[in-house]
Parts: structure tokens; sequence; C-alpha cells
């Protein structure tokens, strides 16, 4: 593997360097940064790209944090419904790379959340053209600060990655914050890198997703398949290599709760758990409720 494949191919004037820091010169930073969370506190705005699910947040110290996080699920367990409801509720420019789904099935599932149509009845023709037209206008008109970017039809390489982000992210000039994120690190990864190992593509993608969080100042978060012998989840459960847990801030796992029953209300009981937290304290659990036909995530205050 080359090393084009470890690093986002920077211009001369945004290549990082490294930098030596006296502490004494990093004071005047800190200050500077502490005086924007202090506003942002005191003004009620977030301070970073928020989940939307409260208990959630707190527990990641208001928001999530610039840099790379993890999600990694069982299948059916709504991984992609989660990512994508947390780039439509996440209060800043958000960019959402599917190498999965098709764009157009993206937006079908925010209308069924945004709406309350069932996801199938926008499958099934059974909506006339004009009252389809105006429920995807509601979806859209829902999150005008989310853009999709389709690499299920072609490679989208970290340097076209890096372009498509900043892109986005015009659409609100001025905003401090974004959130990029990546649906599914193992399908982005393999696709630009066809002639790599698993293990190659993944520790190259892993790589040019924090520098790219880095160059950004963004939230990174990608989901990751689990290997066969995790299907319970843990720290470790991302297949392919073990940079998903060591290269990340936070490292999320979502599990149906096997011991829950459906609600009569159609929602299945999910267990989210913390893995790993640098910004609070790890192995905390958030109990949701995943509504499928509605592709919505709430949290479960019946515990």
């Amino acid at each position: 593997m080359s090393d084009e494949l470890l690093t986002i191919e920077p211009t001369e004037a945004t290549q990082p360097t490294a930098r030596l820091y006296p502490l004494r010169d990093l004071v005047a930073e800190a200050a500077t940064v502490a005086e924007a969370l202090h506003d942002a506190r005191r003004t009620g705005r977030p301070i970073g790209p928020v989940t939307g699910l409260p208990t959630l947040d707190r527990e990641l110290c208001g928001a999530l944090a610039p840099g790379l996080h993890i999600l990694h699920g069982q299948p059916g367990a709504g991984k992609t419904a989660w990512l994508l409801q947390a780039a439509c509720t996440c209060q800043c420019p958000a960019l959402f790379v599917t190498g999965e789904m098709a764009p157009v099935e993206l937006l079908r599932r925010i209308a069924a959340r945004v709406t309350g149509e069932y996801l199938n009845r926008f499958k099934t023709g059974e909506h006339p053209p004009d009252k389809a037209r105006d429920l995807f206008s509601r979806a859209a008109a829902s999150a005008p600060l989310l853009s999709i970017l389709d690499a299920t039809v072609a490679p989208v390489r970290p340097a076209e990655l890096l372009d498509f982000a900043q892109a986005a992210r015009a659409a609100a000039p001025g905003s401090p914050h974004m959130l990029i994120a990546v649906d599914s690190v193992h399908a982005w990864s393999r696709g630009w890198q066809e002639a790599a190992t698993e293990y190659d593509a993944l520790n190259a993608g892993l790589s040019a997703l924090r520098e790219l969080a880095q160059r950004l100042g963004a939230a990174v978060i990608g989901s990751g398949e689990r290997n066969r012998a995790s299907q319970a989840g843990g720290l470790s459960a991302t297949a392919g290599t073990r940079l998903f847990e060591y290269g990340s801030e936070t490292l999320l796992s979502l599990n149906r709760d096997q011991d829950a029953t459906t609600t009569p209300t159609g929602e299945t009981p999910v267990v989210l758990k913390i893995e790993k937290n640098r910004h609070g304290a790890p192995g905390r659990v958030v109990r949701l409720l995943f509504h499928g036909a509605l592709q919505r995530f709430t949290e479960d205050h019946i515990q």
C-alpha cells in the first residue's frame, strides 16, 4: 500500500506541522476556549454537535467533541437510523457520507421520522405524487444544514471528502462546529482501497478520518461492522483493527435489549453503552426505544 493512502493530500497552505508548546504558551489558547464554552453555556447554545438524546449528550460532556467517534452494533439494531437522526438534529452543518444506502432511501427515512408516515408507505406507491413531494419537502426543511454525499456509486478519497466537507460547512458560514457521519467506515474505506487488505484499508481510513476531524475542528462519527466473535458488543467488537477503540474519542455500542419485548406502540428497546469516553465516564448505559417503521430513536424514560 502506498504512503499516499495514509493521509489526506495536503496543500502547502493547509499542511499541518508539529509544534513544541511550553506549557505557559497554552494558557491564552485554553482561556479562549474556556471563554467560548462559558458563553455557550450561559446562552444555552450547544458547545458542539449534539446527538439529540439528552442523557447521552450529558454523558459526552454536552456534545460530540472534535475528533473521531465510533458506533458499532448488531445487524438490525438501527446504526444507520441512529447516525442519520444525529446528523439531522446536531444543530450545526452536517455531512452524511453513505457507502451503503442510496440518498433517496435516506430521504425516505428522514421523512418517516419527521412526518410520522411509516417507511414502507414511501415504497409501495400509497402516497399520491403531490403528497409524497410535500412529505419529502417537510423532511428536507427539518434539516436545512444537512448534506448527503453518495459514496455508493463511486469511491470518495480523503482529499475529496475534505473538499465536500468544506462545501457542506459553507451552508452555515461562521458556524464553529460541524458533524461528519460516515456509514460505514468499512464500506467507505474499502471503496477507495480495493487492492488493500481489510486491515490496511481500515487503518488508512481511520487515520484519514482522524486527520479530517483535526483539519476541520469537526466531530466525525462512523458506524462500524462487528466481528463475528463479538456480536454481543464490547470495547473491541469492531471488526478489522484495534485502531477503532484506540484512536477514537468515544466508542458507542448499540444492542437490542434481548430481555425486552416490543412496546404496544411498535418500539423496540435498545441499549446504547458508552464503551469508551475520553470526555466522561465510560461504561454508562443509555436505554433507548427504536421505532423501525418511523426510523426514530427516543430515550426510554421508564427504566
